[in-house]
């Protein structure tokens, strides 16, 4: 009963959602070519073969998006377009899957028939403007974003790309000049800052761009791992090794499991030289896009910020932490098997790979390939002995695959690589605690739970299975009930903690007010037996005994474990028995 409230804290925070954008515009499409409709004009005439080719390519190109194919969907749209070339509406929206779908020369090209056509796209004139760039050719690119409309996201993407040309062109104070609009009323001045010291230090103007750099982050000890690594890659090529050094060991400090940092103080002691950041335009301008999309949010502007990262690799391919953005925005998607080929793609000597391995193995275990996801972090485990990351992830993999013994012993092993214990372990000493629950050593498993709490007091999941447990054993229920109503208060959303609210004031026979959070968790968590069977239970003892037997029956037909069914089903049989009364000491 308990694994169902072990409410799955989101392993990073990210949004999950899949747009339907696309989805939409090609019923649309669809829609407009079934009546005869196109830009130019009516319907050609057509065999009967060819036209149920078009209408099947679209159909095709919709269901591709729906199972989250996008170059498949890709594919079958530009069929479409070769039987529709003068329909521009669907040839811009065929750019953006093209683009989304990293299919940069057909994107290419049909961003040069959306020009010629005169569509007013402004992502298709940047993605233009941008190829210049990347071809050498920095003054069309120049006189491109000069002709950029200012609105949407070129009013932030337009200003680095330019300051970025100009400094390309040798124009520092006019790129320096161009970052303007990036001020503090935008909320991008910190981007400002970054980018004004990346375009000083190309231009040899060593200490305005250490002025920019620190202006960037308030405490440079706490500053992102870009900004420090621009920063004491500045300080070595300007012979002052020691004091990068000491950059790089305080930040370490704070941050020990950082293999990126770590990489850079390991190269700085092997005496390897320094690379600088963004050595020219096109390296600046795939920075800049990058940038953009990795603090849009997912939700709400997911598609651009896939776009843009497409287009920043399409710029610099080997740029190794845009692929991470990449592979991490495409997950967000749903789109695994692509998630996976882009964190595949960074090069096996990055300091990165570590990171696009362990999220190779959340996404075999999002595809169900569990075994393989095991496999690589056992592997894992084993290459880093000092490293608790892909030890604990293995251990959360082995608890949800209910293989509790197998799983305590990587999370104790996991548990002596932790030199110091600090808050953010809280998350350690929760799973192993419901390892520990479920594999029966309540007393081990009560202790990491409060552990938990120790570090992180208000952590409502904790909160919750704490105090549903304590329900459940019928002690410290005044404690209990105190501790899962904080927790409601945090997420009174959520279904199991809300449920867990019902449960405990169904224990001390508050069956009145049990009803009405237990009503509450169901219409929250329709289709979960357990909770259904608590709302029976309520019911049962407020004197509503037809609707309890309707609950205990929809219960059953959510298929609970074969230990609540038996139990269910005796209720159904000969109902709940005397109720019994339950202290609420320890």
């Amino acid at each position: 009963m308990f694994r169902r409230i072990a409410a799955k804290v989101p392993r990073t925070l990210k949004s999950t959602t899949l747009s339907t954008t696309w989805g939409i515009a090609v019923i649309i499409a669809v829609t407009a070519l079934s009546i005869g409709f196109l830009s130019n004009g009516p319907v050609r005439a057509e065999s009967s073969a060819k036209r149920t080719s078009v209408y099947g390519s679209f159909l095709a190109g919709r269901h591709a998006v729906v199972l989250k194919d996008m170059a498949s969907a890709t594919e079958f749209m530009l069929r479409v377009i070769e039987d529709n070339p003068d329909n521009v509406k669907l040839v811009r929206k065929s750019f953006l899957l093209a683009v989304s779908a990293g299919k940069m020369d057909a994107a290419l090209n049909l961003a040069r028939r959306i020009e010629t056509a005169n569509g007013a796209m402004p992502t298709a004139k940047l993605f233009l403007a941008i190829e210049s760039a990347r071809l050498g050719d920095l003054q069309d690119s120049l006189r491109r974003f000069s002709d950029l409309p200012r609105k949407g996201l070129v009013v932030y993407s337009g200003p680095l790309a330019t300051a970025w040309i100009q400094a390309g062109l040798g124009n520092f104070d006019a790129a320096l000049a161009a970052l303007s609009p990036l001020d503090e009323k935008s909320g991008f001045l910190t981007l400002h800052h970054l980018h004004a010291g990346l375009i000083q230090d190309l231009a040899g103007r060593t200490t305005a761009a250490e002025e920019s750099f620190r202006k960037s982050a308030s405490n440079i000890k706490k500053a992102p791992v870009r900004l420090l690594r621009a920063l004491g890659s500045l300080m070595e090529r300007g012979g002052r090794v020691d004091e990068a050094r000491v950059l790089y060991e305080d930040f370490l400090a704070a941050n020990s499991s950082n293999l990126v940092i770590r990489h850079e103080l390991a190269r700085l002691n092997a005496g390897d030289p320094a690379p600088r950041l963004v050595g020219n335009a096109a390296e600046g301008i795939a920075e800049s896009l990058f940038h953009i999309a990795s603090v849009l949010p997912r939700r709400r502007a997911g598609d651009i910020a896939l776009v843009y990262s497409r287009i920043a690799r399409y710029m610099r391919p080997d740029f190794a932490v845009n692929t991470l953005l990449l592979g991490e925005i495409l997950e967000s998607r749903e789109q695994f098997i692509s998630s996976n080929e882009t964190y595949e793609s960074v090069d096996v000597k990055s300091p990165y790979r570590w990171t696009a391995r362990l999220r190779i193995a959340d996404n075999l275990d999002a595809l169900d390939h569990k075994k393989e996801s095991i496999d690589l972090l056992r592997i894992m485990a084993s290459e880093k002995p000092d490293r608790i990351d892909a030890l604990f992830k293995l251990a959360s993999a082995l608890r949800l695959e209910e293989q509790y013994e197998d799983a305590l012993v990587a999370y104790d092993k996991a548990y002596a690589r932790i030199k110091t214990v600090q808050t953010r372990h809280w998350l350690f000493f929760y799973n192993r605690g419901i390892a520990l629950e479920r594999s029966k050593q309540w007393d081990r498993a009560e202790a990491d739970f409060l552990k938990a709490l120790e570090l992180l007091p208000e952590q409502p999941y904790v909160l919750n299975y704490l105090g549903y447990s304590w329900v459940e054993r019928g002690k410290n229920l005044e404690q209990a009930q105190e501790m899962i109503e904080r927790a409601v208060a945090q997420r009174r959303n959520d279904g199991y903690i809300v449920d867990s609210l019902g449960w405990v004031l169904y224990q001390v026979g508050k069956y009145e007010k049990a009803v009405k959070q237990l009503e509450r968790a169901v219409r929250l968590r329709p289709h979960d037996p357990v909770i259904n069977d608590h709302l029976g239970d309520a019911y049962w003892r407020a004197g509503r005994k037809l609707e309890a037997k309707f609950q205990w029956r929809r219960s059953l037909s959510l298929e609970p474990e074969i230990e609540n069914q038996r139990k269910t089903q005796a209720k159904l049989e000969n109902g709940p028995g005397e109720a019994k009364p339950v202290e609420s000491g320890g």
